[in-house]
């Protein structure tokens, strides 16, 4: 019995101790420090932070165009991908502050990744194309920088919502020759790697049908003009209008009950990117309205909001950190779990045919070959990633 009790006893440290081994190499990402948890959760506690706030990248219309930038005091010395968040407001109100609260941003510390949120140019005062050569600029001005930032200028990401989900999807379909770049740092690439789209308008020659007096009223003040009496200009400003192979994969989150920026945008968007073979993929949130409230205000969004960060983490650091690379849960490590993971995915496209959203398991980190399916080819990789 002595024996039994001794060996149990031995059984037992020797599981503690492995546990807290996995934890260590749970913090680490491809080598390198990061501050964890992993997986990451919008509910941890945001890591300690380096901050650098009001950063003046540019000036234009006579106003000083500012940004905030964040990064893991744990990587001060790191070379770390960059995602830019960029705020809503109808082009005319919304600002970069609290931005590093948000859900997903802090998920993407724990990563070990910086963060930086931007300002633009806002109507009415300032007319389309002030606000996306504003976000051009910026990127522009982070890349140009990246040394001083501790920032790798080759893993570059950014996510949106509403009107910044707009213009994150122009930035990322409208490459140089679209004229939209604007003046400032003249040679140096806006190109960024990803793009996540939350419910932001991709189409502003829209039946008006479908289009509130609200949404009409930002579109006039967006544009000087109703898309009707100035189609063309309506079409410069719309990401749809661009559309081609080469652009950065694109993940879609939208509400499905959105009476602001309707669901059929982001469906028309997503047909658009899917004929042209981008790695993209549509998720429509149920019971969700513009900003992703229930509505019902009880009613149960799917995917929930933890989900949505989830969706929106993945898909950007599935092109920004190859550590990551056959990972789907963002532990830290690969293994059984994530072989499971992809095998409920298989079959599984980020767009069917005629804007078919995404079923509910999809996981962009399953995409190992960014084609927007997850087939046996991802199961393959996933196998020799290990």
């Amino acid at each position: 019995m002595k024996r039994y009790c001794s060996v149990l006893s031995l059984l037992l440290l020797l599981l503690i101790l492995a546990g807290s081994g996995s934890s260590q190499i749970a913090r680490k990402l491809g080598g390198r420090d990061v501050p964890g948890p992993l997986p990451p959760r919008s509910d941890a506690a945001t890591p300690q932070l380096d901050q650098m706030m009001d950063v003046v990248f540019g000036e234009a219309g006579g106003q000083k165009l500012r940004l905030d930038f964040a990064k893991p005091t744990l990587c001060r010395g790191q070379k770390v991908p960059l995602v830019i968040y960029v705020h809503g407001g109808g082009w005319r109100s919304g600002d970069k502050a609290g931005a590093f609260q948000r859900g997903d941003a802090k998920m993407f510390f724990e990563l070990g990744f910086a963060v930086a949120s931007i300002n633009y140019r806002l109507a009415p005062q300032f007319h389309f194309p002030a606000q996306i050569q504003d976000c051009k600029l910026a990127v522009r001005y982070l890349r140009t920088n990246a040394d001083a930032f501790g920032i790798d200028p080759d893993r570059i990401g950014l996510w949106g919502s509403s009107a910044g989900g707009h213009l994150v999807s122009l930035m990322g379909t409208a490459d140089d020759g679209a004229g939209l770049e604007g003046p400032g740092l003249d040679g140096v690439s806006s190109r960024v790697s990803a793009i996540v789209d939350h419910f932001g308008p991709t189409d502003l020659n829209v039946d008006p049908s479908q289009t509130t007096n609200e949404g009409r009223s930002m579109l006039f003040d967006f544009l000087g003009c109703l898309p009707a009496d100035c189609p063309a200009l309506a079409r410069q400003a719309s990401p749809v209008t661009y559309v081609t192979s080469d652009d950065p994969p694109i993940l879609i989150l939208h509400g499905e009950k959105d009476s602001l920026v309707p669901y059929s945008q982001a469906e028309r968007f997503a047909e658009k990117l899917r004929q042209a073979g981008n790695a993209c993929a549509l998720i429509k949130v149920k019971n969700a309205e513009h900003g992703f409230i229930p509505i019902p205000l009880l009613a149960e969004l799917s995917p929930n909001l933890e989900g949505i960060n989830f969706l929106t983490v993945a898909h950007l650091a599935r092109y920004l950190e190859p550590a990551l690379f056959g990972d789907l849960n963002m532990d830290g490590r690969k293994g059984f779990l994530d072989v499971r993971d992809l095998v409920r995915c298989l079959g599984a496209f980020g767009v069917g045919p005629f804007a078919t959203p995404a079923p509910g398991n999809w996981n962009p980190l399953a995409d190992l070959d960014p084609d927007g399916v997850i087939d046996y080819k991802d199961l393959f990789l996933l196998f020799q990633s290990r």
